[in-house]
């Protein structure tokens, strides 16, 4: 097999490592990697893999760590009395061409990856989604899928978690997928609720066409003046600089502060001092598994959702779709050195 390592203390780091297959003991199922997205959530997984243990999903060694990816498998080898040859998955995959796992909590929609080494792991993380019975599933469109599936759900249950307690939210990156994802999700729940977005002068015509938030404003003339409390701040790309201005100009009106992202190179120069609430982390894999209606409900109601948003973000982004070995490495080496802009989306295939 092929999986993509990369250096713990230098992300740029980047290697091809091609080693044996691992057998498949009894119990388990061998999946082979075929669609997935990459993108800057991706290289936030790397930026805090020790600080935050995405290392240890799919551990190469002390040096070395495999990025986690979104995507799309086939069961090609199964020991699991539930779990077919030739099935299609969906999940939490790692930059390779094959993974092995250990099924548990075999239901008709999903199952859970409970081999020794990520049984410890949240349980988001573990789970794969059987593409034949999973309502959110678009056979025609799993590029897409594999793109904006978790930064779709990042943003929706953010939606849902403010639009009962504020007035307005700002969200800052507003071209990002999760930003707009926020936007749209709050136009699906109809709740009179605005969403304010911020943007750098470079993005202002994408954002200002996307025509979903209900203003926009560039960072660098922050403008927040109008907003009647309660507002919310969703911190998306983790620049402290501009964190402590939104803070400072909504002053009291200002209720909840929301961190969400951490890709941020550079930014606004940070002082250390933060008028206003404290922000917590919003952890979408905690959300997910403490919804009241449990994980089938709450999966059925992001099926509905994200089926509704999936043609509307198609209209914005064009995916860049590539294949091999190669055009991993290259587009792993391109997003860690840069942005590609907010209009395209990378799909890869092995």
């Amino acid at each position: 097999m092929t999986r993509i390592a990369v250096g713990r203390a230098d992300i740029a780091a980047v290697e091809v490592l091609d080693e044996s297959s691992v057998p498949v003991p009894e119990g388990q199922v061998r999946l082979a990697v075929d669609v997935f997205g990459m993108s800057a959530n991706n290289i936030s997984y790397a930026m805090t893999g020790d600080s935050l243990g995405y290392w240890g999903h799919f551990p190469v060694d002390e040096e070395r760590g495999c990025v986690p990816v979104r995507g799309f498998a086939d069961v090609v080898e199964s020991r699991h009395p539930d779990i077919e040859v030739g099935e299609r998955i969906f999940g939490y995959l790692p930059m390779a061409t094959e993974l092995v796992v250990q099924p548990d909590a075999v239901t008709d929609l999903a199952f859970s990856d409970s081999i020794e080494h990520r049984s410890a792991l949240h349980p988001w993380y573990r789970r794969l989604y059987r593409c034949a019975t999973d309502p959110a599933h678009a056979a025609d469109a799993e590029g897409l899928q594999a793109t904006v599936w978790a930064l779709f759900m990042t943003g929706w249950a953010i939606a849902d978690d403010l639009a009962g307690s504020v007035r307005a939210i700002v969200v800052s990156n507003a071209s990002s997928k999760t930003s707009l994802s926020v936007a749209r999700a709050i136009r699906q729940l109809a709740v009179d609720v605005a969403v304010i977005g911020l943007t750098s002068a470079s993005n202002i015509d994408f954002v200002a066409g996307a025509d979903i938030y209900d203003s926009v404003c560039v960072c660098g003339d922050l403008d927040l003046s109008d907003l009647e409390a309660l507002v919310a701040y969703v911190d998306v790309a983790g620049n402290a600089g501009l964190k402590e201005r939104v803070h400072a100009a909504l002053g009291d009106r200002l209720a909840d502060s929301l961190i969400v992202g951490g890709t941020h190179q550079g930014g606004d120069p940070a002082t250390g001092e933060l008028a206003g609430p404290d922000p917590r982390c919003f952890s979408i894999p905690d959300v997910a598994e403490k919804a009241a209606d449990g994980h089938a409900g709450f999966h059925a109601r992001f099926a509905a959702a994200v089926c509704e948003f999936s043609p509307w973000i198609a209209d914005l982004i064009e995916l860049d779709e590539a294949i091999g070995v190669d055009a991993v490495v290259a587009t792993c080496e391109e997003l860690l050195a840069s942005r590609p802009g907010p209009s395209r989306s990378k799909v890869l295939s092995w």
